[in-house]
């Protein structure tokens, strides 16, 4: 479908496809107004084509602990291995699950297709 290289991504259309387990990944930054626009229309979106969709960075754990936070991760690596697919958001290019989705072999798809242009950029 897509190449697992970071340089060869192309859009690829999601509607028409059988369902899949989709591990959607974005920026994690701003305010949870800001995370919750950014995830919610390709959520929306995902989910109305059918998809499963898991997507962690939705929620901002809020933790200074590190065992709980490194928790996270490994609960979000298992996810992520358990996905047909990683659906990133616009500036997801430097996040952990684009490298781990690589080494995973689970191929990597931008989605931009039904966010809105303010959130595009």
């Amino acid at each position: 479908m897509v190449s697992g290289s970071w340089g060869d991504l192309r859009e690829v259309p999601l509607t028409g496809l059988r369902p899949l387990c989709v591990y959607l990944a974005g920026p994690s930054t701003g305010t949870p107004e800001e995370r919750r626009a950014r995830f919610s229309a390709a959520y929306d979106s995902l989910t109305a084509d059918g998809h499963s969709v898991i997507a962690p960075g939705w929620v901002h754990p809020d933790t200074a602990d590190a065992r709980e936070l490194l928790s996270v991760v490994e609960d979000d690596m298992a996810s992520l291995a358990a996905s047909d697919l990683l659906v990133t958001l616009p500036g997801s290019d430097h996040l952990w699950e684009v490298v781990a989705a690589s080494a995973l072999g689970v191929p990597r798809v931008p989605f931009t297709a039904a966010l809105p242009d303010s959130l595009t950029a």
